[in-house]
């Protein structure tokens, strides 16, 4: 089969097994979208994976070994998402093989790397060891109705083991890492892509800043705290207040996120749902399915919808209900997800329903205002919209405020209104600077021209025209060169110069230069080598990059003897 067909698979998959998955149908369209684009990916990677091995192949013949290197094969295994067995094939048609061992323990290291870094962002690594064995009753979460109250320590520890009660030092200074479980908690714990509250547990003796919150498999939230003062016991009566103005400012950007989901959908079309999202107390990031780049007429769109339903003033309800009543009711659920028989269901004015366990704003209009900040893409067929809104907004226009009082006095504006007529005025005459700074370097490169042919050597009947030119970029070089090819027809000119920033080598033939075997592309592949340098083109005209600059002059000294050794 030479063409994509694994969407031609769908209809039956989908009527085979809809009956115990009744959302293959709904997701119909979505799903040989996905399906599609992916099998068009993916054939775009094999080609670029065939190019790359090839090389490698390439590599092993001109050495004369036979056996692909497996740090190599990983690469192109990781980096370009290459089948281990394709290239095993691929290789073996070529009667070469892979060093299969070598690439899994790069395979092992990266599970390792990959492993690391779960454990370092969740939270179940540590739990099942520190908290694991705890019999109390998971914690309580009254967070929706509370942001303070009273509740009792039923463990604590030092980040390494549990213990039983944790003091600052004798000089009194705070202690980091230590983790509190609470029987009860207003703390709304990291999940859902909504983060954490901060806050303060606070007793008679003791006060700590809660500065993480994450809930173990077995129920208990584990606040992360520093022991700013006294000493904390297990069994401690203690008050823990969330952070109010931080909480409220997630609300605003989580019930933002709603509203924003259903917005996408209106502008975009049914086939956007929800692949991941992130909520703080400064803004939110929205991953969504969508197979383009949003334009700036959409995004517009999206964002005076939102802003739209804000300015309504809509109810924000919320109710635990059965999960086919919610569905009943065009509740939005993430396509994939596991629910339980009742479900939390967060409704805007019954325009935006969705599941969703995070806490949200009661009305639209607490939230303010909205602002998407950036759309991009980030992964096949996912894009992401970062925003903000309330108090991120006026920050944002307080600071792009700023940054144009600051333009319009570099550009020497009386006011912030006249800045963009200032800027064309500028721009214009920039272009005419420009204009005629390159007459001039045109008539200084001719000049300089004259100038060369009165040194230039002569090796068997072709002129060598060879200097450096500091002050003059890849542009001027390549003017220069054509400039010398047309006025001598057995010449070759190789120029070096530089503008400051990276020093170049130009290097021309002639036509009756060429004609005695001489090529451009040759030549300068071993002038340029002299300084470190390396480049190409074709036979009468090529560019090099030079690296070691103190060794110029002895690549200038050496252009003879290699134009003599090229010669026929």
């Amino acid at each position: 089969i030479n063409r994509p067909f694994l969407t031609e698979l769908v209809d039956t998959v989908i009527e085979s097994s809809e009956a115990g998955y009744p959302e293959l149908r709904e997701h119909e369209a979505y799903i040989k979208k996905v399906i599609g684009t992916e099998e068009l990916r993916f054939g775009r990677t094999i080609d670029a994976g065939l190019n790359i091995l090839n090389g490698m192949m390439s590599h092993l013949k001109e050495v004369h070994e036979k056996v692909l290197s497996g740090a190599e094969v990983f690469k192109l295994n990781d980096t370009f998402g290459f089948p281990l067995d394709l290239t095993r094939e691929i290789a073996a048609e070529a009667g070469l093989v892979v060093d299969e061992a070598a690439f899994h323990v790069e395979m092992t290291k990266q599970r390792e790397r990959a492993r690391a870094e779960r454990l370092a962002k969740d939270i179940s690594g540590w739990s099942a060891d520190l908290f694991g064995e705890l019999t109390a009753e998971a914690t309580q979460f009254d967070g929706y109705d509370t942001l303070s109250e009273s509740a009792k320590v039923i463990a604590l520890s030092d980040g390494e083991e549990l213990a039983d009660a944790i003091a600052t030092d004798e000089a009194g200074e705070s202690k980091d890492g230590v983790l509190v479980v609470l029987d009860r908690t207003p703390f709304y714990a990291e999940m859902g892509g909504q983060v954490a509250d901060h806050g303060y547990i606070t007793n008679g003796d003791a006060k700590l800043k809660v500065t993480q919150v994450k809930k173990t498999p077995k129920g208990y939230f584990v606040h992360t705290c520093e022991l700013l003062d006294g000493t904390i016991h297990v069994g401690d009566e203690v008050t823990a207040s969330v952070d109010t103005q931080r909480r409220m400012a997630i609300c605003r950007n989580h019930t933002a996120t709603h509203l924003l989901q259903k917005a996408l959908r209106e502008v975009l079309g049914e086939h956007v749902h929800q692949a991941g999202s992130y909520q703080d107390d400064k803004l939110t990031h929205f991953d969504f399915t969508h197979f383009s780049a949003v334009t700036p007429e959409e995004l517009r769109k999206v964002e005076d919808r939102v802003n739209e339903k804000i300015f309504e003033a809509l109810p924000v309800t919320i109710q635990n209900l059965p999960i086919e009543e919610a569905k009943k009711m065009g509740a939005m659920a993430l396509f994939g997800e596991k629910y339980g028989s009742v479900v939390r269901v967060v409704d805007a004015g019954g325009w935006s329903t969705e599941f969703c366990g995070g806490t949200h704003v009661t009305n639209t209009a607490q939230i303010g205002c909205f602002k998407i900040l950036s759309e991009s893409s980030v992964a096949a067929g996912i894009r992401r919209i970062e925003a903000t809104t309330a108090y991120g907004v006026l920050n944002l226009l307080d600071e792009r405020t700023e940054q144009l009082a600051k333009t319009a006095v570099a550009l020497k504006a009386n006011n912030l209104k006249d800045a963009p007529a200032r800027a064309e005025a500028l721009t214009a005459e920039l272009k005419e600077t420009n204009k005629q700074l390159d007459i001039l370097k045109a008539e200084m490169a001719s000049a300089k021209i004259d100038g060369l042919f009165e040194n230039a050597a002569d090796i068997d009947g072709v002129r060598i025209v060879s200097a450096y030119l500091t002050g003059t970029g890849a542009d001027t070089l390549r003017d220069m060169v054509d400039k010398v090819r047309d006025k001598a027809p057995n010449a070759v000119t190789v120029l070096i110069g530089s503008d400051g920033s990276k020093t170049m080598m130009a290097v021309g033939v002639s036509k009756n230069a060429q004609a005695r075997g001489l090529k451009a592309g040759a030549l300068v592949k071993k002038i340029a080598a002299i300084a470190g340098g390396n480049g190409g083109g074709k036979p009468d005209f090529a560019m090099a990059g030079i690296r070691d600059t103190s060794k110029i002059d002895d690549a200038l000294n050496a252009v003879p003897e290699v134009v003599k050794a090229e010669m026929q």
